[in-house]
């Protein structure tokens, strides 16, 4: 017969065990990642209870100036730390919260009087053609294409110590020419008083870039306001009425074409000091002397008036004859940017303000439908489809 256990009589006055496990001296703390494991493995470190209530000082060595600390409290001697920035000149906005860098901007000394210096210095350059027109027969033969002949008068003119940076050609037909410079004027004379047997008896004149510039515009024209479906062809057969055209141009600007026409002579150009447009297949285009000075240019688009209410499609050259009566000196239809359609009216410019009062006072009609008036400011008002 199995003798039962006495009851077990809980004293809750009296608590209870600990439990079993790593025990931790007064006022310590490890510094394992968890709080599991055997003293013997982890690594501890003791601060005294008193450590708040112990007030360090440290003694410093006469002339000793320790480096600047980080955080921690740990001397650092890193160069960057250790160099001392200099304090920028320039202050900062008040408003920019901190966030710009300020930095000083150095005063720029001003340059002396170029005239009253003691040295003037200039760079010297003595220019030199040779006309295509003029050359012989077997030079031409044996440099079909110019870039052999401009690489065949390198190769000859490289004997000068002088010679420029390389020979290029300029101009078409008649007018091409190529073009070489010197900085030494003996070298210079000696290339252009004879003949080189080097070259085939190729010959230099002398070439005035100045003078040439100025003889091109007294022979150009600008020509302004070309529609997009014209070609070069187009244009230069247009202009071809007046002269022989040596050059064309063509440059773009917004959604219209300019063009730069150069004829062989000045006298083709004299004729366009009273024209301000020609037709080129019905369009009209805008023509100006480039000798012009800007005061000239602008007084061709000083008075001008549009005349509003004109049909669908229709191009300048169908609206010549009421240009006529009116007494204008150039008309234009816009086309639209995004249909490239004609708009429903024509801007037209004249000579004088005289001239546009007096138009202004005449009612006009086209194809049985009358015609209004309006200032160049109205445009944006009127209607762009019918």
């Amino acid at each position: 017969m199995t003798t039962p256990k006495a009851p077990s009589v809980i004293n809750p006055d009296i608590p209870p065990l600990p439990l079993p496990g790593p025990t931790f001296p007064s006022g310590s703390r490890s510094l394992s990642p968890d709080n599991s494991g055997s003293v013997s493995t982890k690594r501890l470190r003791s601060v005294p209870d008193n450590a708040m209530d112990i007030e360090t000082t440290s003694t410093r060595t006469p002339g000793f100036s320790p480096g600047p600390t980080a955080l921690t409290g740990l001397p650092v001697y890193s160069s960057i730390h250790a160099q001392t920035l200099p304090a920028p000149t320039t202050v900062a906005s008040q408003d920019d919260k901190g966030k710009s860098v300020a930095f000083a901007i150095p005063e720029r000394q001003p340059s002396p009087d170029g005239n009253a210096t003691a040295i003037k210095s200039t760079p010297s350059r003595y220019h030199a053609a040779a006309y295509l027109r003029d050359v012989p027969d077997v030079f031409k033969a044996k440099f079909i294409t110019n870039r052999f002949m401009c690489d065949e008068v390198n190769c000859s003119l490289s004997c000068y110590s002088s010679y420029g940076v390389r020979a290029h050609y300029d101009g078409s037909r008649d007018n091409k020419k190529i073009l070489v410079f010197f900085n030494n004027q003996d070298d210079f004379t000696d290339c252009v008083n004879s003949p080189c047997a080097d070259l085939l008896d190729l010959a230099f004149t002398h070439y005035f870039p100045a003078d040439a510039k100025l003889s091109n515009k007294a022979k150009s024209l600008f020509v302004t306001n070309i529609p997009l479906f014209l070609n070069e062809t187009q244009v230069r057969q247009a202009f071809s009425r007046y002269g022989n055209v040596i050059k064309c141009k063509l440059t773009l600007k917004k959604h219209y074409y300019n063009r730069h026409i150069q004829f062989s002579s000045a006298n083709a150009v004299t004729q366009f000091n009273d024209i301000w447009v020609i037709i080129c297949l019905g369009n009209s285009l805008r023509v100006c002397p480039a000798s012009f000075s800007k005061l000239q240019r602008k007084s061709r688009r000083e008075h001008v008036a549009i005349l509003a209410g004109i049909l669908k499609n229709i191009k300048e050259a169908d609206l010549l004859e009421i240009a006529t009566h009116v007494n204008a000196k150039a008309l234009n239809v816009p086309l639209s940017i995004n249909s490239y359609k004609p708009k429903p009216y024509v801007y037209l410019n004249f000579s004088s303000f005289d001239t546009l009062e007096a138009a202004k006072e005449m009612t006009v009609a086209f194809c049985g439908k009358g015609l209004t008036w309006h200032l160049p400011n109205e445009a944006h008002t009127l209607c762009h489809e019918q």
